[in-house]
């Protein structure tokens, strides 16, 4: 197989590696990706950036007071849907962040499912620092460049 064709070949095949290729920097990184959606919880904030609402109930806030801990919405209290909180391939090339608490289905419903995802800030740190340098890598390896 001459040098030309074997570019041909790698090219044609190029999207499948590609697209295999996310899958694989998503799996893993996974931990980078529930890493930035909890702390996105910890500022009280949703994936689309807006406050979670609704404010936590005036005897929750005096318990916070009293801890020294934030009074903004944070949905920690012992860390178990923090823990919980993972992200998980579609198959369509890209993942979902998902929470396996027993809670996490009351907590969506009470503050909303944009609690549960990346935002946009976060979402291109990810395809700057993780995505983008491995399919340029694979892309050279691919063609054999």
């Amino acid at each position: 197989m001459t040098r030309l064709e074997y570019i041909a070949t790698s090219l044609a095949r190029l999207p499948a590696v590609l697209a295999e290729q996310v899958e694989q920097t998503i799996h893993e990184n996974a931990a980078f990706l529930e890493d930035a959606n909890t702390a996105q919880l910890a500022q009280g904030k949703r994936a689309d950036g807006s406050e979670i609402l609704p404010e936590y109930s005036p005897l929750t806030l005096a318990i916070k007071q009293l801890q020294g801990r934030s009074t903004h919405v944070t949905l920690y209290d012992e860390g178990d849907f923090y823990s919980s909180v993972k992200a998980q391939l579609t198959g369509d090339k890209g993942f979902e962040m998902i929470a396996t608490d027993s809670k996490a289905r009351a907590l969506e419903s009470k503050y909303g499912d944009d609690i549960l995802g990346l935002s946009e800030e976060a979402l291109d740190e990810f395809k700057t620092s993780y995505i983008k340098p491995d399919l340029q890598q694979k892309t050279r390896d691919t063609l054999g460049l």
